[in-house]
């Protein structure tokens, strides 16, 4: 198994997340059973019922892919430099997608839940950033949640990468390595799962807004945890990943099977629901995520380890999407959502406008000049002249 130079199957992993994640959240304004940013008058149970398995393990992949690429940036430099190059890549468009992009999110929210009906250049001067944080203001990072977060924990776990590949700690990187190639791999979950559950009476709600949600702060951190260890030892334990990726695919669907027969289908939460997140339930889920991850990584680093030159030119714009998807997504909703047509045509109206606006807005980001492309996660060379330069690296955030 490849484990030298570009490991293409990342690159592949990181679009998938990517992708699923926005095909979730243009969803989410359908579902009867969640209230979200916009909310349709028509709803499709059905759809509900089919998120919420992705809802599951989408984020938790998300959190380990990028642990695998912190990995590959911080292999490259572990200096001061890499601290420099995550703050260039993540904080300035955290800031930037907070004063501008994220701005249009709110006013279609506040027109189509409020009756707002103020210009956007009248909102953002007048109202954005003076009437306090949102949900009772309107200043919030939204979805960039997610940036906030690994910034915080790549700052956070830095003394931890350098111990990591101190040769002193050799003892206990072979350790790991030989637990990894056990059955003991699938039982790192655990590891979350206690984490949440003994944070929990200090932090009790999921609030994505860091200085009150320790408890699944730490979860998300797990999963960052174990992308980054995965990578840093990859030629050492992917071959047992990759081995076992029938079993885990196994026990990602008879997880599954389980909660949708004890909680997910038809009301019956028998052992819990999202609303409901009782200890057997974060069970059930965070075990389900780590499956999804093992199956999808070892399917992915047999199959997918190819260049590609379709894989490389989404990944080069799979940062700029994300910074832009949800803005498109609210403003989509706030135009689709009158119309008169069915559920299932207004999430595919929904899903293909989300998709295309935010590829044209990565095609645009790209011609940038720097340091502007710093505002939207692109490096400073383009992208033929790094492609050229970083040949053997995975395109990372």
């Amino acid at each position: 198994m490849q484990s030298a130079g570009r490991l293409h199957y990342v690159d592949a992993l990181r679009i998938a997340a990517f992708v699923i994640l926005i095909v979730y959240h243009s969803s989410v304004a359908f579902f009867p059973d969640m209230s979200w940013l916009m909310k349709s008058a028509e709803t499709s149970p059905l759809l509900s019922e089919v998120m919420k398995f992705p809802r599951a393990w989408r984020l938790a992949l998300l959190f380990f892919v990028s642990g695998m690429g912190t990995w590959f940036a911080f292999r490259s430099n572990s200096g001061f430099t890499f601290l420099k190059d995550r703050f260039v890549r993540l904080f300035v468009p955290l800031i930037f997608a907070m004063c501008v992009i994220i701005v249009p999110q709110v006013w279609y929210e506040r027109m189509y839940e409020d009756g707002y009906d103020g210009s956007l250049i009248t909102f953002w001067v007048a109202r954005y950033f003076s009437e306090g944080k949102y949900p009772e203001g309107n200043f919030t990072w939204a979805h960039m949640w997610f940036v906030a977060y690994l910034l915080v924990m790549t700052v956070l776990c830095y003394p931890i990468f350098r111990m990591i590949i101190d040769p002193k700690m050799r003892w206990l990187t072979s350790r790991f390595e030989a637990v990894a190639r056990s059955n003991a791999l699938y039982l790192f979950f655990l590891l979350p799962l206690a984490l949440n559950l003994v944070l929990t009476p200090i932090y009790p709600r999921q609030t994505n807004a860091l200085y009150n949600d320790g408890a699944w702060f730490a979860v998300w951190a797990c999963w960052f945890g174990f992308g980054f260890l995965v990578a840093r030892h990859h030629h050492a334990i992917i071959g047992t990943i990759v081995d076992r990726r029938w079993l885990s695919a196994s026990l990602a669907l008879l997880l599954t099977a389980l909660l949708y027969v004890y909680s997910w289908h038809g009301g019956n939460a028998t052992i819990g629901s999202y609303d409901d997140m009782t200890p057997l339930y974060k069970t059930a889920i965070f075990a389900l995520a780590w499956a999804m991850i093992l199956a999808a990584t070892g399917f992915a680093a047999l199959h997918l380890n190819r260049k590609s030159a379709i894989l490389a030119w989404l990944n080069r714009k799979i940062f700029p999407l994300y910074i832009v998807h949800q803005t498109v997504i609210l403003a989509a909703l706030f135009y689709i959502l009158p119309m008169q047509a069915s559920v299932a045509a207004k999430y595919m109206m929904v899903l293909a406008l989300t998709v295309g606006v935010s590829l044209i807005f990565c095609v645009l980001a790209e011609r940038l000049p720097w340091p502007l492309r710093a505002l939207v996660g692109l490096p400073e060379q383009p992208a033929g002249a790094r492609d050229l330069a970083t040949a053997s690296q995975p395109v990372r955030f």
